[in-house]
Parts: C-alpha cells; sequence; structure tokens
C-alpha cells in the first residue's frame, strides 16, 4: 500500500496479481500518480489492471496516460469522467483495453463511446464465518470474457503455527444465462441460511440481476 504525494486521501493497493486499487475521494488527476514510499521511476508501468474504486468520481487530464500497460480498466458507478486525448485513445484500442464496471454507468458508455468492449464486473458476494473451523471464506460473483461465470470462493483458515494462514481457493461454474428469470430471493436460496441477509441486502447483486433480466426483454 501507497499514497499519493499530492493527495493524502488518494491510496493505492498494489496486488501481486497486477492488480492495482485506488481508493480517494473526487477526482484523480495526474500528480496523484507520483506516490510514496517510492517503488522506483515507471512503478505504475508494473500493472495491467487498474481498479478506480467507489467514491472517486473521475480521472483527470494526463491520469490515465500514467499506466501505460493496463489491458483491464475497473470503474466503479460514481466514475463520472475519464479524461482522453486522440493518442490515448488510439493505444487504449491497440492495447484492446477491456472496460469493466457496472450496467447503465458511465463504465459502460466510456467503453461503447470508444469502441471498447465491456464486461460487467465481478460482484463481491457475502463473507461466511464458519465457526466450527474457524474459516472466513469471501464469496464473489465472477464474469468472463471467456468462458461461464463461475461463484468464486476464496477461502482463509489458521496455519499450523502462530501468524499462519492456510485455506485456499475454489469455484463453482455458472451456466452463461443463469440470471435468466433469476430474482435475489430465488439466487439467495441456492446458499447457506447463515448467508441470506448478506446477499439480499446486496445492492450491485440486485442492480445486475434487475437490469439484466430487463435487457433480455428488449
Amino acid at each position: 500500500m501507497y499514497f499519493s504525494k499530492h493527495n493524502e486521501k488518494t491510496v493505492y493497493i498494489n496486488h501481486y496479481s497486477g492488480l492495482l486499487e485506488v481508493e480517494g475521494e473526487g477526482l484523480l488527476v495526474k500528480e496523484d500518480t507520483e506516490a510514496w514510499p517510492t517503488m522506483g521511476r515507471g512503478w505504475q508501468n508494473e500493472y495491467d489492471t487498474l481498479s478506480i474504486t467507489e467514491g472517486i468520481t473521475g480521472l483527470g487530464e494526463g491520469y490515465l496516460e500514467a499506466f501505460p500497460k493496463i489491458v483491464c480498466l475497473i470503474l466503479s458507478r460514481t466514475v463520472e469522467s475519464v479524461a482522453t486525448t486522440p493518442e490515448l485513445d488510439k493505444r487504449l484500442c491497440k492495447n484492446k483495453v477491456l472496460i469493466r464496471g457496472e450496467y447503465d454507468t458511465y463504465a459502460e458508455k466510456f467503453a461503447k463511446e470508444k469502441g471498447l468492449k465491456f464486461l460487467h464486473c465481478d460482484i463481491p458476494l457475502a463473507d461466511d464465518y464458519i465457526e466450527t473451523g474457524h474459516e472466513h471464506d469471501i464469496i464473489t460473483l465472477r464474469f468472463h470474457e471467456k468462458g461461464a461465470p463461475d461463484i468464486h470462493y476464496n477461502c482463509f483458515t489458521p496455519g499450523s503455527s502462530a501468524g499462519s494462514y492456510g485455506g485456499g481457493e475454489y469455484y463453482n461454474e455458472l451456466p452463461k444465462n443463469f440470471y435468466v428469470g433469476c430474482t435475489i430471493e430465488r439466487f439467495a436460496a441456492d446458499f447457506p441460511e447463515r448467508l441470506q441477509q448478506q446477499l439480499m441486502t446486496n445492492d450491485m447483486l440486485r442492480r445486475f440481476l434487475d437490469t439484466a433480466n430487463i435487457r433480455i426483454k428488449k
């Protein structure tokens, strides 16, 4: 984790998978790409996926140019603008950058305007705490450019010694059209009762199911 030298509220969370999450408020500007503690010059080149989280309202002029290696840009529903230049537009198309976000948001509009592919963002579903095994599972509905969607489980369990952790990952594949006629009540019914409340109050999941079914009817 590191921070913008320009705005202390802008926080970068780096993942070894090539994902860089950006947390903050308001508009991100070019100066925000100078971060501390420094990771060396050209640190932005280490990431191929940039995720702009909720609270951020836009990417200002010069910000996106600082990340030349990205092939996937994830925009939360609070993002309302992304400043680009003709040169950047060409690079986005050349690199076949995938735009991800929720339906009927600026992310989808941006992809259409720039002639880029759009894919709905993954949906965090629930956190499952299994007391008998001291296990914590993070459950996510994932969408893929190629292949069927799935329910992904990232499991964390205590390790064999203090301070160590075990666990693993697995997923259950879904039919490509799993959402057809599916209400949030029906979706939640396939999960243990202890997760029902989390799923029934999951606004992102509800929006996806409602919008996906509306689009089928058009």
